[in-house]
């Protein structure tokens, strides 16, 4: 079994996953639902997960700035499987152009598999116009749980204290997708030491990024 975003056991209870623990964070706990975020960004950020996951883990590593494998063996999960099966060896596209590639379809992929291993449910007050304002955590504590780890990772990353990287990466993409999830924790930080810590992050957190910043605007 591939060691993707794998947490210590207190964590064993949310996907194992940067993508779903980051789709959880979208939840809003005040609202009761999964609304208030940019979906554009959230596609982007779904899709940084999914390469960070892929770096994290070895399968993708950076030759002079370009994403290329790192391993010939593919990940078991199906959602990583497919986004590292679009990086060849020979791949000279940038993280940037990664994270935007089927940003839009990020979304929908994530929250099916979610919904097949049992991480969402189907909620009250479905909004058609609102991919996901229909589902809720099957247990919202959990999503609280994981809030309060990730909150905890860039408390002591913003401190100069050492992270689990993982918890690190879905705090960073969490707040660069401005999610409900991580809002509190970073009311109050030094947005200068934020924009330091995405500068000196993991590739694929840059390249989010990037990215955000040449979005089109219509």
């Amino acid at each position: 079994m591939d060691r993707i975003g794998s947490q210590a056991s207190e964590f064993a209870q949310v996907p194992t996953t940067l993508h779903g623990q980051l789709f959880l964070l979208a939840f809003d706990p005040k609202r009761g639902r999964f609304d208030g975020y940019d979906v554009t960004l959230f596609g982007y950020a779904l899709r940084a997960a999914m390469l960070a996951d892929l770096y994290l883990a070895g399968y993708l590593v950076e030759r002079d700035g370009w994403a290329v494998p790192g391993r010939a063996a593919s990940p078991d999960n199906l959602v990583l499987r497919a986004t590292f099966a679009q990086v060849g060896v020979h791949n000279r596209t940038t993280w940037a152009q990664l994270v935007a590639g089927n940003a839009h379809e990020a979304i929908s992929a994530v929250r099916e598999q979610l919904l097949t291993e049992g991480w969402l449910r189907a909620g009250r007050g479905a909004v058609r116009a609102v991919p996901v304002a229909n589902l809720e955590p099957y247990d919202p504590c959990r999503v609280g749980v994981l809030a309060d780890a990730v909150g905890g990772a860039l408390n002591d990353t913003i401190a100069g204290l050492p992270a689990d990287p993982y918890l690190l990466a879905v705090g960073l993409l969490a707040v660069l997708a401005q999610l409900p999830g991580v809002a509190d924790v970073v009311a109050d930080a030094d947005p200068d030491r934020l924009q330091e810590l995405m500068r000196g992050a993991i590739a694929p957190i840059p390249g989010l990024t990037e990215a955000i910043k040449g979005r089109p605007t219509w």
